[in-house]
């Protein structure tokens, strides 16, 4: 999402009175760890890099795709050492996607947020200023619509799907930056067998947006939350959704990042070593500004 924060500090005093919000679901501490397992810096002399909003994986770690705000994708390589901690990281390929006819995407059509892969071979891409999610089987080929949720109307403008999830199965988890107009709640849509449900609903409290997510198994979701303040800079959360037959059991955050400690981190991934641990994968969006980098950083998920 191509939004401009103005990292111009002031004195900002704010009172505020919190009565804490009714959750009908537990908030657990701690069940989970997450261990930071490296971070790499990526640079890439090209006008159309930037912008990074979502990136998906292989499933060794080996390989990526990154998804910009402007519809531009770039395909590249992890080079890792003998206990898979970022060594380099190389863009390999560059493409923009299109529309169903084939044409390069303008205009508000061209804010593409997250990505995921399907059935090793295709993606869905979620879009919200123009509301809607693509599925391409290849990121050259044509976009095509998938049928829309009643809500995705009530988005609102730039706040709409940021966040797409996919089970083994093909199972779609949707979920959009800030709630509809007029709610307080972020729906977790479902798309299954061409239909779309809404699974549940979750509050997501103190400022935080949700930018993007990742099936971790088919009953743990985890969500990248991020907010901006000119007193804090940019702050993340890291959150693990427990589901049981698609009722949310129980929330926790495992990480939350200090004032001004991280850059806007913006997309989310999933990666495995031969040993089955289970690797987080975050990249930030630099906004084409000077002042803020793209990079790549890795946690390993205790559980």
């Amino acid at each position: 999402m191509h939004k401009k924060f103005f990292l111009i500090p002031f004195l900002l005093i704010t009172f505020t009175i919190n009565l804490g919000p009714f959750y009908t679901y537990s908030i657990e501490k701690n069940k989970w760890q997450l261990s930071l397992f490296g971070s790499k810096l990526l640079k890439y002399e090209d006008q159309d890099f930037g912008g990074i909003s979502g990136i998906t994986l292989s499933e060794n770690g080996e390989n990526f795709v990154l998804l910009s705000d402007k519809s531009f994708f770039f395909k590249g390589k992890i080079i890792r050492d003998n206990l898979n901690k970022i060594i380099d990281l190389k863009i390999l390929e560059k493409g923009q996607l299109s529309s169903s006819k084939g044409e390069i995407l303008t205009g508000k059509n061209i804010d593409s947020e997250s990505i995921v892969k399907k059935d090793k071979r295709g993606y869905y891409i979620s879009f919200e200023s123009n509301n809607r999610i693509m599925y391409h089987e290849t990121l050259k080929s044509p976009g095509k619509f998938i049928p829309e949720h009643s809500d995705f109307d009530k988005l609102l403008f730039n706040d709409g799907i940021e966040a797409l999830a996919i089970k083994d199965n093909g199972e779609l988890y949707a979920l959009p930056e800030l709630p509809p107009k007029g709610k307080d709640f972020h729906p977790i849509y479902k798309f299954y067998n061409n239909s779309w449900s809404i699974i549940d609903k979750i509050k997501i409290d103190q400022g935080f947006k949700i930018v993007d997510a990742e099936m971790i198994d088919d009953e743990n979701l985890m969500t990248l939350e991020r907010k901006f303040s000119f007193y804090d800079g940019f702050k993340i959360r890291l959150r693990r959704i427990k589901f049981e037959k698609d009722i949310i059991k129980n929330s926790e955050i495992l990480l939350e990042s200090l004032p001004w400690e991280y850059y806007n981190f913006e997309g989310l991934g999933k990666w495995k070593d031969s040993n089955g641990n289970i690797y987080l994968t975050l990249v930030s969006d630099n906004q084409f500004s000077p002042l803020l980098k793209t990079e790549v950083k890795e946690f390993i998920l205790n559980k």
